[in-house]
């Protein structure tokens, strides 16, 4: 089964990071940096099965929390300058 998880989330990962690369719009870009970093949050946890591992995993997903809630920032700032542009 743990397999199984490790490839789905790996795939998920995979087609999200070319997604990134590929995004034109900032948007959907902040959007796949997250699911890139929540993603490789959980191949750790599901890789690395000593208590080292639970740690690293636990730090990236504190981490990826804090990259989420930067990203929300940044996207309600971005959001603010169109509006004031007129774009």
């Amino acid at each position: 089964m743990s397999v199984a998880a490790e490839a789905v989330i790996a795939a998920i990962v995979i087609f999200a990071a070319l997604r990134l690369l590929v995004a034109r719009d900032v948007y959907a870009q902040m959007l796949y940096l997250n699911v890139v970093g929540f993603g490789i949050s959980g191949l750790i946890g599901l890789t690395w099965r000593t208590d080292m591992g639970l740690v690293a995993a636990l730090c990236t997903f504190v981490f990826s929390t804090l990259e989420s809630n930067a990203i929300a920032y940044t996207l309600d700032k971005v959001r603010k300058i169109r509006r004031e542009s007129g774009t």
